[in-house]
């Protein structure tokens, strides 16, 4: 019987060198350079819980004009319930937060203070921001940074590689994440370059533009 050990080094070692050097050099090309897309990005890991890509783009989509809708929770919620994704009232509550305080100090959302790490600065982010949780929070921070960031969003597919549970085993996911990290280190690939490679063969897809797309304008 496989084990979860061999799952994951099979996984690594069928990664080839051009499609790491591929999806790297997009996700350099989309990476946010500015405080507005950086906002965006926290919007679309906002969308993404509890719902299919498909509705997480379709979510997305409704809201990242956030400039017809910023400070205004009403007309934020009415272009949600449009959307039908669910959680309506939940998505518009925190992402109306959220909104008030990233825009009250942007840097705080931005980039690690220094000789912060990358786990301490998600940890204090789970803190301030209502609605992501450890994962999404870092969803966010890996399309912030997608080349450099050092924290991994453990969703139910990636605990399911590690033959886990991720309900019943949540209290591993800083051993998971430190074991995906050092592999990552090991094979010299980015963790969110690895991530989305696992993620997008198990879509049968040979890049992520199918979702990512909205991410480019």
């Amino acid at each position: 019987m496989q084990t979860f050990g061999e799952r994951l080094d099979r996984f690594f070692d069928s990664m080839k060198d051009s499609d790491i050097e591929r999806y790297t050099d997009y996700w350099k090309s989309v990476e946010p350079t500015n405080k507005e897309d950086i906002f965006r990005r926290y919007l679309f890991a906002f969308m993404s819980v509890h719902t299919s890509w498909q509705n997480n783009c379709k979510g997305y989509n409704a809201i990242k004009r956030y400039e017809k809708w910023k400070g205004n929770k009403a007309r934020l919620l009415q272009k949600i319930e449009r959307t039908r994704v669910g959680l309506q009232n939940n998505r518009a509550n925190f992402i109306s937060s959220f909104s008030s305080a990233y825009w009250d100090k942007p840097s705080r959302f931005i980039s690690p203070s220094n000789n912060q790490g990358w786990g301490e600065w998600r940890d204090k982010l789970c803190k301030k921001i209502t609605g992501l949780g450890e994962a999404k929070t870092s969803f966010a921070i890996e399309m912030i940074y997608p080349t450099d960031a050092k924290v991994v969003c453990l969703d139910t597919h990636l605990f399911q590689l590690y033959g886990l549970n991720q309900t019943k085993h949540r209290k591993l996911y800083r051993a998971i994440e430190m074991d995906w990290l050092t592999r990552c280190k090991e094979r010299e690939v980015p963790s969110y370059i690895a991530r989305c490679l696992y993620w997008d063969k198990k879509q049968k897809r040979k890049n992520s533009r199918y979702w990512s797309k909205v991410l480019e304008a």
